[in-house]
């Protein structure tokens, strides 16, 4: 046995064998740890790809409405006519708000939430958010009509508007279920979010009779459920209608 043969904690030099024992075990570990770093951040759900630059704050032009939901028709978006739900800054809707000026021209202050093509706005603080405008005449912004779908039976998961567009990420399942329950609790537009079996997507407004819903609704959000109801579009907007008795847990 050499002098070298055994390792002494205290001493000058670590021996040979020692050394590449440690620098192996040392790079195999920082390997190992990188591979289960990456298989788990590949493994992961995506939060979503919505955006909300809360300090781009502008004017709006369009026809608002508060029925179901507060809703701005605008050229303001990207030129076409398009629907963004409004909401406040926090987790409360403004449908209450809308009052007098329900179906006419109004400019309305605040900052896009968008994911794809859906928008929402965001209005500002303040009883100046909103204010009449007869530059909206110029163009017909005034809400379509209701064109029926079909009936249809869908599953997927009941989430809010406002985090999914992108105010929140992850805006979907069990991690946001408590925050989901509040924003619909506070009047924003609840969500339904279809998923077929063979990856297919889509996501409707939810009503009641053409109505808002109300609390009834909060048990079933965030959960895996089947819907019921008539599918339906609106402009730009694909809505699903249906009481609250025709959802079921899956």
């Amino acid at each position: 046995m050499s002098e070298n043969d055994f390792f002494i904690g205290w001493a000058d030099e670590t021996p040979r064998a020692e050394r590449r024992f440690f620098l192996g075990s040392g790079l195999g570990l920082l390997a190992g740890t990188v591979a289960v770093a990456g298989g788990l951040a590949f493994w992961q759900k995506s939060p979503g790809l919505g955006t909300w630059n809360q300090g781009a704050v502008r004017e709006w032009t369009g026809v608002i409405t508060g029925q179901p939901y507060a809703m701005l028709r605008t050229l303001d978006i990207d030129g076409t006519p398009k629907t963004a739900l409004l909401s406040c800054l926090g987790k409360c809707g403004v449908a209450a708000r809308v009052g007098s000026l329900e179906g006419q021209s109004v400019v309305v202050k605040g900052s896009l939430i968008q994911r794809g093509k859906h928008a929402m706005i965001a209005v500002a603080d303040g009883m100046d958010w909103i204010a009449p405008s007869p530059a909206a005449q110029q163009v017909d912004l005034t809400f379509p009509d209701v064109e029926p779908v079909g009936p249809v039976t869908l599953a997927g998961e009941i989430l809010d508007s406002k985090c999914w567009f992108g105010a929140m990420r992850p805006s979907e399942g069990k991690v946001h279920k408590a925050c989901a329950a509040l924003c619909i609790r506070g009047g924003l537009p609840p969500a339904f979010y279809a998923k077929t079996t063979s990856g297919e997507s889509a996501l409707m407004i939810m009503t009641d009779g053409g109505l808002a819903h109300g609390e009834a609704l909060l048990p079933f959000v965030a959960d895996p459920v089947q819907v019921s109801g008539q599918a339906r579009r609106w402009g730009d907007l694909l809505l699903l209608d249906g009481p609250v008795s025709a959802i079921t847990r899956l």
